[in-house]
Formats: C-alpha cells, sequence, structure tokens
C-alpha cells in the first residue's frame, strides 16, 4: 500500500501548489519524502492572506482530488478525462522534481519514482482507452481509477485526523492556519476540516449510488462489491500494522506532517 500512501501525499502537496497558483504566487519546489511527508515550497508578495486557501487546500484538496477521481468511474468520457488530468499534474510535478527547490537533493527521488511509475500506467492506459487499440483498456483503467480515488479519499480523511486533531504540531498546517486566526486553537481548526472531509466522503459515496440509479444501472453485489473491498483492506492496513508492530515489540514511529 506504499505507493498509494505516497499518492496521497503527492496530491496533498500538488493540492497546496494549485492553491498558490490560484492566488498568483510562485511555486519553487515540490517534494514528496519516502517517509510520507511531504513539503511545498512557495513564495510571493502576500503571503499571509494566500495562506486563507493554501494552508487548508493540502488536506480539502487531497480529499477533493480524490473524490473527483472516484466519480469519474462513473462515465467512461470523463474516466479518460481524469486519466488526463492526473497525467499532467504527474507531468508537473515531475519536473520540479527534477528542477525545483529541496531541503535534501535526496528527497527528490519519491516524487520522481511516483510521477514515473503511475506516469507510465495511467497514460498507457489512458491512451489506449481513447484510442480503442485495447479493448481491454477502459476497464483497467476504471479498476485503477476506482483504486487510486478510493483510497486517496481514504488516507487524505485518516491524514486530516491524525495530523491536526489526534496530535498538535507546531508545523502542522492546522497549527499554521490557527496563527492567522488566533481564536481558534489548531486542533480546532483540524476538527473542522476534519468534519468537512468526512462530508466529502459520505457525498462522494452518495453521489456515485445516485449516478448509477440514474443511469438506470441495476446496482448489484458485482458492482458495488469493489468499492467497500478497497476500503476494507486500506483501513485494516491502516489499523493492523501498528498492533503487529506493537505486538512484536517492533513500535513504529508517528508519521511525519505533510507541509
Amino acid at each position: 500500500m506504499k505507493p498509494f500512501k505516497l499518492w496521497t501525499t503527492f496530491m496533498h502537496e500538488f493540492s497546496h501548489a494549485c492553491a498558490a497558483w490560484l492566488s498568483c504566487h510562485e511555486v519553487t519546489g515540490i517534494e514528496v519524502h519516502a517517509d510520507e511527508g511531504g513539503l511545498t515550497h512557495w513564495k510571493g508578495r502576500n503571503v499571509e492572506c494566500a495562506k486563507h486557501i493554501v494552508l487548508p487546500a493540502g488536506y480539502l484538496g487531497s480529499t477533493i482530488w480524490g473524490s473527483l477521481t472516484l466519480l469519474s468511474c462513473s462515465d467512461g468520457l470523463w474516466m479518460r478525462v481524469m486519466g488526463c488530468a492526473l497525467c499532467a499534474a504527474l507531468a508537473v510535478c515531475l519536473s520540479y522534481a527534477c528542477c525545483g527547490q529541496t531541503k535534501d537533493p535526496s528527497d527528490k527521488w519519491p516524487l520522481v519514482g511516483i510521477c514515473i511509475g503511475f506516469g507510465i500506467v495511467l497514460g498507457t492506459l489512458t491512451v489506449f482507452s481513447f484510442l480503442g487499440i485495447w479493448s481491454g483498456a477502459g476497464a483497467f483503467l476504471e479498476a485503477l481509477l476506482l483504486w487510486v480515488g478510493t483510497l486517496n479519499l481514504l488516507y487524505a480523511t485518516i491524514d486530516v485526523y491524525d495530523d491536526t486533531v489526534r496530535r498538535s504540531d507546531e508545523r502542522s498546517d492546522a497549527y499554521q492556519y490557527s496563527k492567522i486566526w488566533p481564536c481558534c486553537f489548531p486542533q480546532c481548526v483540524g476538527f473542522t476540516w476534519f468534519v468537512i472531509a468526512l462530508a466529502i466522503f459520505g457525498t462522494s459515496i452518495f453521489a456515485v449510488v445516485w449516478i448509477a440509479r440514474e443511469k438506470d444501472d441495476e446496482i448489484t453485489w458485482d458492482n458495488f462489491l469493489p468499492g467497500p473491498l478497497v476500503l476494507l483492506t486500506a483501513t485494516s492496513v491502516q489499523w493492523l500494522i501498528p498492533c503487529i508492530s506493537q505486538a512484536t515489540g517492533q513500535v513504529k514511529e508517528s508519521k511525519p506532517l505533510l507541509g
């Protein structure tokens, strides 16, 4: 599951970058670390004002990307459009990994690996699906986007709770955001983001079922089971590994905060 956790980190940092661009600021570097941490370097004239958008964009933006990826599986055209959009995001981040700012030169390699690995698989399936070169490309693309979207949605929601509610650290996005609004405690900010993420999660599941009913598709176990299976697998891995590590005496360090 490690590559998909790093994918969630990638979407978190890319969401920060998108918010910085939308607020007319310059992004100088994007990092994804092997320990599932990350960092986005950005600068501009009015950074303090832009933080209102950029800071919450990481967690909530990653959740929205997961939701859109999941919903795109309901239509063949939108599925291919989402494939193109994700490939474009990977290409942009690959350029930052190779030429952008990093604190440690070795930190660029996890992002390079994500961009190349996912880019080749996702790009090949998207092109084959568009051109009709391989009849099974559409089914494999749908399966990949379903898997990536569901895990991204799940891990992004868990990260909000783990990084901003369960613990409070001055390096976290929630702590930095609370400095803008002194009346709010960091964990209060984190809880608000967590509620929004849960709302996005629930709305996405409802929308998938609603779209299927609107298309007059018969919702059978064969169609509905893959989503719950992905959730069950991801949740089991997320919670069982720490329990096994504790039982064997190998205490796992807390996941580093996302920046």
